[in-house]
């Protein structure tokens, strides 16, 4: 079975970004859902959630997620653009993990032509009436969303956007584990080293 001892920096750079592409685009790949850390402006610690990928631009390396623009991640981007984004493939044990600078996307036409594309069990998730981390009373139920609120749907979706600058790949190998690090400037390798894992 070939690993990435076995590719070039530019080839192992090219799987990478192919795998998290397919992962914006394929629900069942591995690389669809994805640990996103930011630094919390109200306690200093990181904070992690799991997001789903939405999409890849693979010539600046960007990568796309949505959420609910009352969300803490939003608070915290703007605090500290530093983010980080956690893969794992566990049938090719394979973890990545890359360095990025993230944004919420002020364009409002993309953010109406996103909307527009989406299913509707997707905008139901943009009709909660509360911000997501606010204490309730008891368990929500999608049988209490009320898509006619103006308020909310549309006017609560938001987009954030991570431009790569840094992959950090680990393959796990019996023969001995591998692991690289990839400097990217706009979606262009240009340094490469082999680290011990």
């Amino acid at each position: 079975m070939e690993t990435i001892r076995d590719k070039s920096f530019e080839e192992i750079y090219n799987h990478i970004l192919g795998e998290v592409q397919r992962g914006s685009v394929d629900r069942k790949h591995p690389f669809h859902l994805c640990f996103l850390s930011t630094i919390n402006n109200s306690t200093g610690f990181p904070d992690s959630r799991t997001v789903v990928l939405r999409k890849v631009d693979r010539d600046g390396f960007v990568l796309r997620v949505h959420t609910d623009v009352r969300s803490e991640k939003i608070k915290h981007i703007k605090f500290c653009c530093n983010t980080h984004l956690l893969f794992y493939n566990q049938k090719a044990k394979l973890q990545v993990r890359l360095s990025s600078i993230g944004e919420e996307v002020q364009d409002e036409e993309l953010k109406k032509e996103v909307w527009s594309q989406a299913q509707d069990i997707s905008q139901r998730c943009y009709y909660v009436p509360h911000s997501p981390s606010t204490e309730i009373d008891t368990p929500f139920l999608n049988s209490e969303i009320d898509t006619t609120d103006q308020t909310l749907g549309y006017n609560v979706f938001s987009i954030l956007e991570f431009k790569v600058f840094e992959l950090d790949v680990l393959e796990l190998n019996y023969e001995g584990h591998l692991r690289a690090n990839l400097k990217v400037n706009d979606g262009k390798l240009e340094k490469s080293v082999w680290l011990m894992p």
